[in-house]
């Protein structure tokens, strides 16, 4: 799977300055909805977030279904998409600890599956 850096782009002094506050916040740094929030009751599923400490880096897996495609063309014939992705399952691990196990993990659901539906 390639992976993709979706950090939004500086803004410029202009951009910056017709803002109520010049501050760069974090948040503006990615695009809205690329972060992810795990409550108690998912960090309970997932033992390992709670050892995390903040800056670590993770290696994060998941399988979603698309529940919405949005395609609209704009003035000047400039088109525009979009894609939601409802998450079902998710896994999180650190990236010092062995790839593997995601990858075999995912594996293994995909076989489940395929167990179940041919059932």
């Amino acid at each position: 799977m390639k992976m993709v850096d979706l950090k939004l782009p500086k803004k410029t002094k202009e951009e910056k300055e017709k803002e109520m506050s010049p501050i760069e916040a974090e948040r503006d740094r990615w695009p809205y909805g690329m972060q992810l929030r795990f409550e108690s009751e998912q960090c309970e599923k997932m033992p390992n977030l709670k050892e995390m400490k903040i800056g670590a880096k993770v290696d994060v897996a998941g399988i979603g279904e698309i529940t919405c495609i949005r395609m609209n063309e704009k003035k000047g014939g400039k088109e525009d998409y979009s894609v939601e992705i409802q998450m079902q399952q998710i896994g999180v691990e650190g990236k010092n600890k062995s790839q593997e196990s995601m990858i075999d993990a995912m594996k293994n659901h995909r076989k489940n599956m395929t167990m179940k539906v041919g059932s």
